[in-house]
């Protein structure tokens, strides 16, 4: 793949490489004290290697890597590659501007329109804080259309996954991959489950599906509603053997879906090949339809055409805290987050006041 611009941006304790071109976060360093830096974010063999790809591959599966903003998810027309331009197209720098305090905000107009809409990204870097803040801004445009931010991080030494209280579970209504020939997806499809412990797979037995990998080759995916009335929802992957504590917040009542993409080695057709493995995308959403014909689900996507509409959103890590082993929550305060530990210890995080 020949080579694209890269942006970088830093302030002290951290710092990422985007990439306009699909508008990705494909590197994120953060600096830690007396320890090992953390790259907590994924990139795809192909992207490390640099190799050539068959044609037909969508522009942000041939970059596949971080983080990057998806607007229409998922969804897609005869002209518009999967994940729509927001995560295809070309994002143009608008200007950066760096405070006293030395946090620093670099501003990108995306080129092509999405829905008729004009979409604004900010991303944000505060001193000594190991996270990144994004917000998303449409403008104009009409109907609802599916967003998602598409986090991934590599755990190849697993990981626990904790969540923000949701209402509900739910799988599509068939598997991602159906072709023996071509991949194996091995939960039940479609199905819904009260807790991401017990899921159902398709032989019949149950998958603890919030430690992941929890099996091999395959390539599956959930989907979590949030309960009512929430507002802050938060994720939390503890990789103890990776050495880093991956968390995102975001504004629930925007984002009210947590999708978990699980690709383990389950694809066996190009670029995957089967060595796609241990990935995760924890991709906080607001999905319609286009994914399950059910209206109980409230799939309703994000509503344009009401002036400008906001998406926020936060990524971080931390190095994993001795003997901890799943985070139960994380709280919202004045200038900090705290995290808790399924035993009760915690950590604060520094983290920028009225973000949210």
């Amino acid at each position: 793949m020949k080579a694209e611009r890269m942006d970088t941006m830093s302030t002290e304790g951290i710092s990422l490489t985007f990439r306009p071109e699909s508008g990705i976060i494909d590197d994120l360093v953060i600096n830690c004290e007396g320890a090992k830096d953390l790259r907590p974010l994924h990139r795809a063999p192909w992207v490390r290697s640099g190799e050539a790809l068959p044609d037909g591959v969508a522009p942000v599966e041939s970059r596949l890597a971080g983080d990057f903003f998806c607007a229409p998810f998922g969804r897609t027309k005869a002209d518009i590659p999967i994940h729509g331009w927001a995560a295809n197209g070309t994002w143009e720098k608008a200007g950066s501007e760096s405070a006293a305090s030395g946090t620093v905000t670099t501003t990108y107009n995306l080129r092509e329109a999405v829905e008729g809409a004009r979409l604004v990204k900010h991303l944000t870097l505060c001193p000594h804080h190991p996270i990144v803040y994004q917000s998303h801004v449409f403008e104009g445009g009409a109907g609802a259309i599916p967003v998602a931010h598409h986090a991934m991080i590599h755990v190849p030494g697993g990981a626990r996954l904790s969540f923000s209280s949701k209402a509900s579970g739910f799988t599509l209504g068939k598997a991602l991959e159906t072709d023996p020939k071509r991949g194996r997806s091995v939960l039940l499809y479609p199905q819904r489950f009260a807790s991401l412990a017990k899921v159902k797979r398709a032989d019949g037995a149950i998958s603890d599906a919030s430690l992941y990998p929890f099996d091999q080759g395959h390539e599956d995916f959930i989907i979590m509603s949030e309960r009512p009335g929430t507002k802050l929802g938060w994720s939390a992957a503890l990789a103890k053997a990776d050495g880093f504590l991956f968390f995102a917040l975001k504004d629930a009542i925007v984002l009210p879906h947590t999708a978990l993409w699980m690709s383990n080695g389950g694809r066996n057709y190009a670029p995957w090949n089967g060595r796609h493995r241990a990935v995760i995308g924890i991709e906080e959403a607001s999905l319609d339809h286009h994914l399950i014909e059910d209206p109980e689900d409230g799939l309703a996507g994000l509503a344009l055409g009401k002036g400008k509409v906001t998406v926020r959103y936060a990524l971080g890590a931390i190095p994993v805290p001795a003997d901890w082993t799943a985070v139960s929550d994380i709280r919202l305060g004045n200038g900090e987050i705290t995290l808790t530990d399924a035993s009760g210890d915690e950590r604060k995080v520094p983290f920028l006041t009225g973000f949210f």
